[in-house]
């Protein structure tokens, strides 16, 4: 199996786990932080619903410039829209990756800083890259489930409050 068919394969199982986590908090979470410096949960989740909407920009045109991209950013208050838009942009990426040939998914990629080159890449690494950032983002936002009176749901296998 190519890297590009697993990624394919691993995105599409990824995109109903997200799911779970986002709707396992409330529409109008509090701003729950367990430090300071931690982010709130709708700075988290918004955090994750701008990195998501990367993917279709370098993929299509092999870079994403996070400094100039800042005006167009994905602006959403509560989770359930969010959710949504963030959803969206996985599934655009899971339908872009499906159609890309081999050669574009291992064309150069890079991430820009305003005019400063903060990493170069392929559009897969780039994508893979992403992926793993926002997998992890989750797992700090289903930290934020339990203090908001909601049950963290099953992720890679049962949760304690989800059960066998």
């Amino acid at each position: 199996m190519t890297d590009q068919k697993f990624f394919v394969q691993t995105i599409k199982k990824e995109i109903p786990i997200f799911d779970r986590v986002f709707s396992a908090l409330p529409n109008k979470p509090s701003d729950h932080r367990a430090h300071p410096k931690n982010k709130g949960t709708i700075e988290l989740a918004s955090s994750m619903l701008f990195e998501s909407s990367w993917f279709p920009m370098f993929l299509k045109t092999g870079v994403v410039n996070i400094e100039a991209d800042q005006a167009e950013k994905p602006k959403a208050d509560d989770i359930k829209k969010i959710s949504h838009d963030f959803s969206k942009y996985l599934e655009e990426t899971h339908k872009m990756v499906s159609n890309m040939d081999e050669d574009d998914w291992n064309s150069p990629s890079e991430m820009m800083m305003g005019k400063n080159n903060v990493g170069k890449s392929t559009k897969g690494g780039m994508a893979w890259d992403l992926l793993i950032d926002l997998i992890h983002h989750r797992g700090q936002l289903s930290t934020h489930i339990r203090p908001q009176g909601g049950k963290v749901p099953s992720i890679y296998g049962p949760s304690g409050d989800s059960g066998m």
